[in-house]
């Protein structure tokens, strides 16, 4: 397939490389960590270890917010990689001196770090492709699979690290993948701004920021939905995905659907151009089928069959590569140069933080034993979001319509 179809594929593929070294150190992290806790080294009970990471989890999604406006109104996009990668480093070193006090600094110093990484990526690439706005969807594509590919290998990888005697492997393996971010950091080169940046946007501004905030409350909803939809389906594990019933393939089927799903719609998305709407509106779609899936599953839960559970994973993947970066594609589209990290990071802190709190207070209510309420709950959402999205794409399909008539004369 020839390159030239994949503007800056060269600074993408850098950008995207960070961010890939950034999830999988992260997920490498969390795969380890909680042992570290209970062990003797940390020395806390079970139940203390898992609320303290949640609480960490948490920490670490809502402080984007902030992460963005630090890039936009005090740091430019390569200082702030650099300072969020070091800031990642102290935090590691912290947590390796297997004290307490010493771990909860740690925590603090790595959120840090954490809140700057994410927004800045996307603005890096949001100014990339400033002059290229057709082609964000296919980049954020990418930067989605980047992030899936992360968190799959991550687990794998440090599940061969040996930490019998000492967690200093793991915590090491996590440094080195920041040092390597910083590596990359200067084969990074400076974008240049286009005169299209310094005029006024075709769209009235109210219009610009309608666009914006329409799009974050549609990450909002999905994810909401979808956390939903996930905290009623997570007593359903099929035996089959737990390693030792199956084979490792089967096992991993959750985790392969929105990696090989990714990748796939982000080659597509760069070779043909649809509609953003028409996209979302597919995405929304596709999640409100998944509830079929989902019930199927509810309902034959006691035969152990996998096939309606792979069908869920499958939809539900396939929902949320149509809508999490073709939303944060709009977002990056319409958003004002100096603003791209502050729109970015009260995205990602929407449907990263806001979601899971709401969606985990109303399972709370709803109850576990309920699954078929809350599934219900969630479909109904995804098909009202779906049907909104099919109205303005016709409306918006409606009026180009008669902008083009009009144009004729």
């Amino acid at each position: 397939m020839p390159t030239k179809n994949y503007y800056y594929l060269e600074q993408s593929s850098i950008l995207n490389g960070m961010l890939f070294l950034e999830r999988f150190a992260y997920y490498g992290l969390k795969a380890f960590v909680y042992s570290y806790l209970i062990s003797d080294a940390i020395k806390l009970y079970n139940e203390d270890a898992s609320e303290l990471l949640l609480t960490f989890s948490m920490a670490l999604l809502f402080a984007r917010i902030f992460g963005g406006l630090i890039v936009d109104f005090v740091l430019n996009e390569k200082v702030s990689i650099l300072v969020s990668c070091g800031l990642q480093i102290l935090g590691i070193i912290l947590f390796m001196q297997e004290q307490l006090g010493l771990f909860y600094l740690g925590m603090f110093v790595f959120i840090l770090g954490q809140a700057l990484f994410s927004p800045t990526i996307l603005k890096s690439i949001g100014k990339l492709y400033s002059t290229k706005k057709n082609k964000l969807d296919g980049a954020l594509t990418f930067n989605h699979f980047a992030i899936n590919l992360g968190s799959f290998l991550a687990p794998l990888a440090f599940g061969f690290l040996d930490f019998t005697e000492s967690f200093k492997s793991g915590f090491i393996s996590c440094i080195i993948c920041f040092f390597l971010i910083i590596g990359f950091v200067f084969l990074v080169k400076p974008t240049k701004e286009s005169l299209e940046e310094n005029k006024e946007s075709l769209e009235p501004r109210s219009r610009v920021y309608e666009i914006i905030f329409g799009s974050i409350l549609g990450l909002f909803l999905y994810f909401l939905f979808q956390r939903i939809l996930n905290q009623s389906m997570s007593s359903l594990n099929y035996s089959g995905f737990t390693l030792g019933n199956s084979s490792l393939i089967i096992t991993l089927i959750p985790a392969l659907i929105p990696l090989i799903t990714s990748l796939i719609f982000g080659i597509i998305w760069n070779r043909f151009q649809f509609s953003s709407l028409l996209k979302g509106t597919i995405g929304f779609g596709i999640a409100a089928v998944s509830i079929i899936a989902a019930i199927l599953t509810i309902e034959s839960s006691q035969i152990d069959n996998p096939v309606f559970m792979i069908s869920y994973f499958i939809l539900i993947g396939l929902g949320e590569v149509l809508v999490a970066p073709i939303f944060l594609s709009l977002i990056l589209q319409y958003s004002p140069l100096k603003y791209m990290g502050t729109f970015s990071g009260l995205a990602l802190s929407c449907f990263g933080f806001l979601s899971v709190f709401i969606g985990t207070k109303l399972t709370d209510q709803i109850g576990d034993e309920n699954e078929l309420i809350a599934t219900s709950i969630s479909g109904t959402g995804f098909f009202i979001c779906a049907v909104i999205l099919l109205i303005l794409y016709l409306l918006t399909k409606r009026k180009d319509a008669v902008h083009n008539h009009l144009d004729e004369f």
